[in-house]
């Protein structure tokens, strides 16, 4: 299955975040979580189904090398929409909303 991708903007500000905070930890760090999201959305492409639902459409795919991170997405009119970048020390209570 192939669909464009759409990042929310909430989840692109995330994911830049998550990017500068990982690159200033060590200088390609950023880049190296950069292509673990580009794996794990294709992943999430070959079989969207496959992953688990969590509220209404959303779903979560879980990154492999940084564990906390995951993705949610949801399939929407021929979109594959990130709804956010999440990482699971943050409070759940922030993404609900998001999920409707």
């Amino acid at each position: 299955m192939s669909l464009p991708v759409a990042f929310k903007p909430a989840a692109l500000v995330e994911f830049e975040e998550a990017v500068a905070w990982y690159e200033a930890q060590r200088l390609g760090l950023g880049e190296e979580f950069k292509l673990e999201v580009k794996s794990t959305l294709k992943r999430a492409l070959t079989n969207p189904r496959f992953f688990q639902r969590v509220r209404g459409r959303a779903q979560r795919i879980r990154l492999h090398r940084f564990k906390k991170y995951a993705i949610y997405f949801a399939i929407k009119d021929g979109t594959f929409a990130v709804i956010a970048v999440f990482h699971g020390s943050r409070n759940p209570a922030e993404l609900q909303p998001r999920l409707r």
